[in-house]
C-alpha cells in the first residue's frame, strides 16, 4: 500500500516569448516524455500552455522520487529564464492533489500583493 498524490505542472506563456517557451517545452519533453501534452494556443491574446501529467506512482516509490526531481529541474529551468527586473515570460504552477489534499507545491507566479509565491 502507498499514498497516492498526483503531481503535475501547468506551464503558460505568450507568443511574444515563443522561443523561450519552445525551449521549456523541449526541456520538459526530455524529462517527462509522453506525460507532456502538445502545446495549446488560445484564440484570445495568443497565450500558450502545456501540461505535465502525473506519473501515477505512489509516494515513496522510486518513480515518485524521480518525478519529484524532474519537476524540480523543470521549475528551476523556467526560473533561470528570469528577466533582469525579476519577471519571467514563462509561468508555471506545480500542483498536487490526492490523499494529502490539494496544494500548490511551487510557482513563479506573482500573487495579488506583488510577491512571488515560491516553493511551498
Amino acid at each position: 500500500m502507498g499514498i497516492i498524490q498526483h503531481n503535475s505542472i501547468i506551464v503558460s506563456g505568450n507568443t511574444a516569448f515563443e522561443e523561450d517557451f519552445q525551449k521549456v517545452y523541449d526541456f520538459a519533453n526530455n524529462l517527462f516524455g509522453s506525460l507532456v501534452t502538445p502545446i495549446i494556443t488560445t484564440d484570445l491574446n495568443r497565450y500558450t500552455f502545456f501540461f505535465v501529467a502525473p506519473d501515477g506512482s505512489k509516494e515513496g516509490w522510486a518513480e515518485s522520487d524521480s518525478g519529484d526531481e524532474n519537476r524540480k529541474q523543470l521549475c528551476d529551468y523556467i526560473d533561470s529564464l528570469v528577466f533582469e527586473d525579476g519577471s519571467n515570460g514563462i509561468n508555471y504552477v506545480d500542483v498536487s492533489h490526492g490523499e494529502y489534499g490539494a496544494m500548490i507545491k511551487r510557482t513563479n507566479e506573482i500573487d495579488y500583493y506583488g510577491e512571488s509565491e515560491g516553493e511551498q
